[in-house]
């Protein structure tokens, strides 16, 4: 039996142990395998982040691996910054009573977007501004993850209510992502239909990620 709840940031806060350990076991594994934190500043993984175990070689660099990719603690600070510097919604969902997929979306204009989550992607600098405009404010879908080892498919049936749910409640129904895994960009193809547009990675923007935008107000984009 799956059921679905939104919370503030504030609300959230207590349930930190809970998805903690589902964004790190979520992003360890496919497609994005970020299990260990790089330590040659200059000779790295794709973003920072090896496939390999702490205490093992990384594959590239050949050091020994020290830091986890997601720690605890930094984990905590990122997710506490959602409640103090802008507006902000998490979304959780549960699976036999088991945490099985969570999402959190904020608000910001294009250059704040840029300047977080595109400050290692230079080109993306000119290419979101010119794009979606300078002053406009978007819901930026920051994180959607799942654990697999709660419910092994079919993780994003609600991807739809989800995504409407949060744009209604940050009052913004321009929403947009990015990502590289392919069930993020089908949902929300199959979802919003034409409402939704895919940029994709190398083609039609200059990142490794796809860009998703979705207008919750409908329309085609």
């Amino acid at each position: 039996m799956n059921e679905q709840q939104f919370y503030t940031s504030t609300e959230v806060r207590p349930l930190y142990p809970e998805i903690i350990p589902v964004y790190q076991r979520a992003f360890a594994g496919e497609p994005w395998f970020e299990v260990s934190a790089c330590e040659d500043e200059q000779t790295r993984c794709v973003g920072g982040f090896s496939r390999q175990q702490q205490g093992e070689s990384c594959l590239t660099c050949q050091q020994t691996l020290m830091r986890s990719a997601y720690p605890a603690a930094e984990l905590e600070a990122r997710f506490d910054s959602f409640a103090t510097d802008r507006p902000a919604v998490w979304y959780l969902e549960r699976f036999n009573c088991q945490l099985s997929l969570a999402a959190v979306a904020w608000k910001a204009t294009v250059p704040a977007i840029v300047a977080e989550r595109y400050a290692d992607v230079p080109a993306m600098g000119a290419w979101l501004p010119e794009t979606l405009g300078e002053t406009q404010e978007i819901t930026w879908l920051d994180e959607v993850f799942a654990d697999r080892t709660v419910k092994p498919g079919g993780n994003l049936q609600n991807f739809g209510a989800m995504v409407l749910g949060i744009a209604r409640r940050l009052e913004t129904p321009l929403v947009a992502y990015r990502t590289i895994a392919s069930q993020m960009t089908k949902a929300a193809l199959r979802d919003f239909d034409t409402s939704a547009r895919v940029f994709q990675r190398q083609k039609d923007v200059p990142d490794r990620r796809d860009l998703v935008i979705i207008n919750t107000a409908g329309g085609s984009l």
